[in-house]
């Protein structure tokens, strides 16, 4: 099988030469996803909590848009801007996965005006 480019207008597009998301086989694999709505808009401009959620949202709907559910997704590499906002991150991502959850690496990092950034792995 090919891979799949996945698309979805309920998401922000890419913003360079790459896809926002690609199906090979019975895997997904989505790219860095930030706090941005379909327009491309930067959403909660200094509000972690607000930029967290819409990243998560983001994840969740291009999953979905490729035939995946959260649950699917086995691997995530989570960027913040802030490390000592790992605590109210936890909370946050742990609304979106039941156990077991996924692998994952948090990094922190200098981001573009932004506060977290993530990408993940699905399989189904």
């Amino acid at each position: 099988m090919s891979k799949i480019e996945i698309k979805t207008p309920d998401a922000h597009a890419p913003f360079g030469n790459y896809s926002a998301a690609v199906v090979k086989d019975n895997m997904l694999f989505l790219s860095g996803f930030g706090p941005f709505d379909a327009q491309q808009r930067l959403v909660g401009e200094g509000d972690f909590e607000a930029q967290v959620r819409q990243t998560m949202e983001n994840i969740r709907i291009v999953t979905e848009a490729a035939g995946f559910k959260m649950d699917d997704i086995v691997r995530s590499t989570v960027y913040v801007a802030d490390i000592s906002q790992w605590g109210r991150f936890n909370e946050i991502y742990g609304e979106y996965f039941t156990p077991p959850y996924p692998a994952r690496c948090v990094v922190q990092c200098q981001l573009n005006g932004f506060l977290i950034e993530i990408e993940c792995t699905a399989v189904k």
